[in-house]
């Protein structure tokens, strides 16, 4: 019982063709073209296209009892006889692992559709289609496995490589905003301490002439809303706990020509071009800009090697514009859009709900990154 509940059931496809070639089977040797007496007739047609039905889920088994009516005595052949073996015995190549399994099936299957020949004293066109019905279909059966195995393991590799992209992705994302966190830390940890300090004197004025202690407080209000501004940025943005960091003070816009300075005297033709009036910028927005134009003069310098490359900030009345576009080879050829460089540009412009998009410009060849930043004014 449990062996047919293994059996059972087939599949779908399959079983449509084996009771399909059963019905024209069942036509010929009832009505048609009889095989011999009518019960002999019914055990070959249907012992012949029945196992159809299991040709993929048990190919060997039903290779097997496919080829057993052929030991039954008869009268003539079915006409769908060699249509039958087809599947059969291509289903054998195409799905028993064992080679050496499917070679002894053959030779079984030979032995018994030689012998039935034999047996009819048939001619010699009969052997050798017998034996072209039983070797041809493993064959092509066993090619079509080989292939399909073949696309399998690069279906495999392809995900594999796919799933390594997306680590490396995550990766990316975790280092850019574990050094936005950094970078922030810093920020709010100035407010603070010129909100301490602040306070510090308004206290001491208070004791003196509280008109004095005005000037400190207006300052502690303005630090304390900053430092809550940044420190709403911060929330999601996770900071790991290795060492302080660097000191060093925080770039910004204003640096951007020392940028393109090295740029140029690392051999890169850049030209730097600023339009609109410069506003205060709070300090993150102001950092998060210059990371922004360093990381993509460093991926033109990368991917575009002795191209021209063209540098812009353009101030808005609502908004900054950064655009860095170079003349090379253009997106083909480039790391994918989850590249480290790209990643922590996403990083920063999401930060400031703003902007970006990268790729080839719509009036020439290159790559182009551009980049809107609502302003706040600090």
């Amino acid at each position: 019982m449990t062996r047919l509940r293994q059996l059972a059931p087939p599949h779908r496809d399959d079983a449509l063709v084996a009771g399909a070639l059963a019905l024209v089977s069942l036509v010929q040797v009832l009505l048609l073209l009889p095989i011999g007496a009518r019960w002999i007739g019914v055990v070959v047609a249907l012992g012949s296209t029945l196992p159809i039905a299991w040709r993929r889920s048990h190919p060997l088994a039903a290779a097997i009892a496919g080829s057993l009516p052929w030991l039954i005595p008869t009268d003539g052949f079915l006409l769908v006889g060699y249509v039958a073996v087809f599947f059969l015995y291509y289903s054998l190549g195409a799905y028993v692992d064992d080679l050496r399994v499917v070679g002894a099936t053959v030779v079984f299957g030979l032995a018994l559709a030689l012998g039935g020949t034999w047996s009819q004293h048939l001619g010699i066109g009969e052997y050798a289609g017998a034996a072209l019905a039983l070797v041809a279909p493993p064959a092509v059966g066993r090619l079509v496995r080989r292939h399909r195995l073949r696309a399998g393991a690069l279906e495999r590799v392809a995900a594999q490589l796919e799933r390594e992209r997306d680590h490396q992705a995550r990766i990316a994302v975790a280092e850019e905003r574990t050094r936005i966190a950094r970078e922030l830390h810093d920020i709010v940890s100035h407010a603070v301490s010129l909100v301490a300090v602040q306070a510090d004197a308004a206290e001491a004025a208070l004791d003196r002439d509280p008109e004095l202690a005005r000037a400190p407080l207006r300052v502690v209000r303005a630090s304390a809303q900053e430092a809550l501004d940044e420190m709403r940025r911060l929330l999601g943005v996770l900071r790991t706990a290795d060492g302080a960091g660097a000191r060093d003070p925080l770039p910004g816009l204003a640096d951007v020509p020392a940028l393109v300075e090295a740029a140029r005297a690392a051999g890169v033709d850049v030209r730097l071009d600023v339009s609109g009036d410069p506003v205060p910028l709070p300090q993150s927005l102001d950092l998060s800009a210059h990371r922004i134009v360093q990381e993509a003069l460093t991926n033109a310098r990368k991917h575009a090697p002795g191209a021209p490359v063209a540098v812009a900030l353009r101030w808005h009345e609502q908004e900054l514009e950064l655009l860095v576009r170079d003349r090379g080879p253009g997106p083909n050829g480039r790391a994918s859009a989850d590249a480290h460089g790209l990643v922590g540009m996403r990083e920063r412009v999401l930060l400031h709900r703003g902007e970006l998009s990268a790729g080839a410009p719509s009036d020439g060849p290159g790559f182009e990154v551009r980049v809107l930043l609502p302003l706040e004014r600090a």
